[in-house]
């Protein structure tokens, strides 16, 4: 049976260097000269300081260790020793020099980058339809308005009804101004209307940082056609100097494509007062096969203040998955009070044929104020293609007669029907 390839690295325990050249946090296991792969990547990254940009970035040592465009993000922390995400969505194809996708880090002063967790995933869909999978990039580098610009936009004029898609969208964005917000969202459009969401709004700290931000969403298709975009601007009156575009990526996965898959999607903000672990989303999976079950979640936190940090969990059957780092470490941390910020992101598990499995994305946040979580995401799917082949029957008209004492040793009327019947 034929299924998508899955190259995974993960980070289980901190990983820090003084260094102010880059140096390798993890790699992935080799990859195959003249493949394509599709890359969904999720950090959760720390500097020692405040008032210094510390730089995370993805390397291809394939093909003379190229960095992936715009992957590396340049960031002053908005609180020192406090993690905040690192996110990326690209692709790229691996070259001859052998090794894997490495994941680096550097310090710009020699003070301590950390890297506390990654969720590195490489998708290798060479088995999958052209109608079951779409890609967009956009690499304008083009200063935002205070109205919203198109960037990575992908139309689908045919789709069908009923049918699952899971869209990622990135954008990477340059800062030239730290009094005011980012907005970005992740806009479809279709027959039947038009979804604005998820929406994040982001600033930043220091006028040399380059923020990339990771948001997506599972949907359900009308049966028409239908168009998404990554929609960007400044969020009030232009600024002297607005912050750039600088490259954006729209990558979807039709998710009935698969054998077995599921999702989620709650718009509705979901406060609370309470600092214990909430249950954004829950799904259950029962896989035809034994194999990998991909996890993919993504919510924005609303934390309606500054330096409001939140966490973010995977758990299948009650334990997290890849590992527990997410259950201690923030996923995001307030500069501004309307701030909108995107937590989640990817893994995988075993999954277990004819045997269910219960997944919870959950979240938890340390203020007893009441606030937290919208347009929650939660997606399940298996690595294994759904078979589309059936049996089919094969009949033809016999033209010729055959008789006894002939070379064919069977008599055929004119006009009967042979019949064969495909085997499995």
């Amino acid at each position: 049976m034929a299924s998508i390839g899955v190259n995974y690295k993960t980070v289980s325990a901190e990983v820090a260097s003084t260094s102010t050249s880059f140096a390798e946090v993890a790699e992935t296991d080799a990859l195959t000269n003249g493949k394509t792969y599709y890359v969904v990547a999720h950090g959760l990254v720390e500097g020692s300081s405040n008032s210094d940009v510390f730089e995370w970035r993805l390397v291809d040592r394939t093909n003379s260790d190229a960095v992936l465009s715009n992957s590396t993000q340049i960031r002053e922390p908005t609180q020192a020793d406090k993690t905040q995400g690192y996110h990326f969505v690209g692709k790229f194809t691996a070259g001859s020099g052998g090794g894997g996708l490495a994941f680096e880090q550097k310090s710009a002063s020699g003070e301590t980058v950390r890297t506390q967790y990654l969720s590195l995933m490489l998708l290798d869909i060479d088995n999958l339809s052209a109608d079951d999978y779409f890609y967009n990039n956009n690499t304008s580098d083009t200063a935002l308005t205070d109205s919203f610009q198109s960037f990575a936009t992908v139309t689908k004029s045919s789709l069908t009804a009923s049918d699952k898609w899971l869209v990622f969208g990135w954008q990477a964005t340059a800062t030239d101004d730290v009094s005011h917000n980012t907005e970005m969202k992740l806009y479809c459009s279709d027959p039947s209307g038009t979804e604005d969401e998820p929406l994040i709004s982001f600033e930043g700290e220091d006028l040399t940082e380059v923020l990339g931000f990771t948001i997506c969403r599972a949907y359900t298709m009308t049966g028409a056609g239908a168009t998404w975009t990554i929609k960007s601007r400044m969020d009030s009156a232009l600024p002297a100097d607005a912050n750039n575009h600088l490259e954006s990526t729209l990558f979807g996965i039709r998710l009935s494509a698969f054998e077995n898959s599921t999702f989620s999607y709650t718009s509705a903000l979901q406060a609370t007062t309470a600092t214990s672990w909430q249950q954004l989303a829950r799904q259950t999976l029962t896989p035809d096969s034994t194999g990998d079950v991909i996890a993919v979640t993504c919510a924005v936190f609303d934390g309606d203040s500054t330096n409001r940090k939140s966490f973010a969990r995977t758990q299948v059957d009650g334990s997290s998955v890849p590992n527990t780092q997410p259950d201690t470490e923030y996923q995001c941390n307030t500069n501004d009070f309307s701030e909108l910020l995107p937590i989640g992101g990817i893994t995988k598990y075993s999954g277990s044929a004819s045997t269910l499995a219960t997944v919870d994305f959950d979240a938890k946040k340390e203020s007893g104020a009441s606030y937290g979580w919208q347009n929650t995401t939660l997606a399940l799917f298996t690595t294994e293609i759904a078979v589309t082949n059936t049996n089919q029957v094969y009949t033809a008209v016999a033209s010729q007669t055959y008789n006894s004492g002939d070379v064919a040793g069977q008599t055929y009327s004119s006009g009967d029907v042979a019949s064969e019947v495909q085997p499995t």
